[in-house]
């Protein structure tokens, strides 16, 4: 009786079950990509100067992709799509500009956090200490364990999660969110409407998942926290899809309530805010903006090819934008 039903409205099963290991791979691809260019950055020490020139230009310009998915992710994916829930539900008849609200929200609390993380360091460290600069080769040591190193990146053993890492969780957690609900969707969608969603979502989800696979790689996590924060990226769009499937074959979609709509609104606007103000004020300024090394360097290379990915990645995840 379902599949009748499935056949004459368009639904097909077949193509949504195949969905779901589409998105997996796209997904794990994408994050996969990000640790393959770090560990032949790491294999290629000592190798010809053009070479490792030409790779840490590659990698800039990667890291720049990265920056801007996560830019056009908050602003268009997030608290751009809030709008239309936020309009089914009825309170932009009141006030359009929930979205907004709940964006501002959101980065005031990634404000508050970053701000408190700040102070507890400064207070911690003795009176008349300066850090020293920490050899990045040093960050090799934490892939053979479970601990960090003593850079920002990631705190001393016993220290809690650094700035970077509690970064890396949030950024995560956010696009978490918001891949639910986008597979979701995607499984409640009828064949016509599903070739070009599922197009538009394996390149979402390969450039975020480059994004977040650079970002955890920042935050200088062990084995076991990389391999855990692959797997639930790479699934969660998935599981997200199977319950659009379950909640289409139950039949127990009728249109979302009100309150479903609010819901999704505000997690999309919050979530939107924390991967904004990170993207922005954390992410762009530390990895290119403030970055002392592009600025001593002799070569304007890294720079030109770090904002053209900014640039590229702002552009690719907003013509996404069109479909998902």
């Amino acid at each position: 009786m379902v599949e009748e039903e499935s056949a004459s409205d368009g639904y097909n099963l077949s193509l949504q079950i195949g969905g779901i290991f589409i998105i997996i791979a796209t997904s794990f691809v994408g994050m996969g990509l990000a640790y393959v260019m770090d560990y032949v950055k790491k294999r290629m020490k000592g190798a010809e100067s053009s070479w490792v020139r030409g790779l840490d230009v590659s990698l800039d310009c990667l890291r720049g992709i990265g920056v801007g998915v996560i830019i056009s992710t908050a602003l268009i994916h997030l608290i751009g799509e809030a709008y239309e829930p936020f309009e089914d539900s009825g309170l932009a008849e009141s006030y359009e500009q929930w979205p907004m609200v709940f964006a501002m929200i959101g980065m005031f609390l990634m404000s508050v956090v970053e701000f408190f993380h700040h102070r507890v360091e400064a207070k911690s460290q003795p009176e008349g200490r300066v850090d020293k600069p920490v050899d990045p080769a040093e960050y090799e040591l934490e892939d053979k364990g479970l601990g960090g190193s003593t850079e920002d990146g990631a705190g001393p053993p016993g220290s809690g999660f650094s700035k970077n890492q509690r970064n890396a969780i949030l950024v995560e957690a956010s696009i978490l969110i918001h891949s639910i609900l986008i597979g979701f969707d995607l499984g409640l969608q009828p064949e016509q409407q599903w070739v070009p969603l599922v197009t538009a979502i394996s390149f979402h989800q390969f450039f975020e998942g480059f994004a977040v696979g650079q970002i955890i790689l920042d935050a200088k996590f062990g084995l076991m926290k990389k391999c855990l924060m692959t797997f639930f990226y790479s699934i969660t769009t998935a599981v997200g899809i199977a319950i659009g499937i379950g909640t289409y074959l139950g039949q127990n979609y009728e249109g979302q309530s009100r309150g479903a709509n609010i819901t999704i609104g505000v997690l999309d606007s919050l979530c939107g805010g924390f991967l904004l103000f990170m993207g922005m004020s954390i992410i762009w300024v530390e990895w290119f903006i403030n970055n002392k090394d592009l600025h001593h360097s002799d070569s304007l290379l890294s720079p030109i090819f770090g904002f053209t990915g900014v640039a590229f990645g702002m552009a690719i995840m907003a013509i996404i934008g069109i479909w998902a």
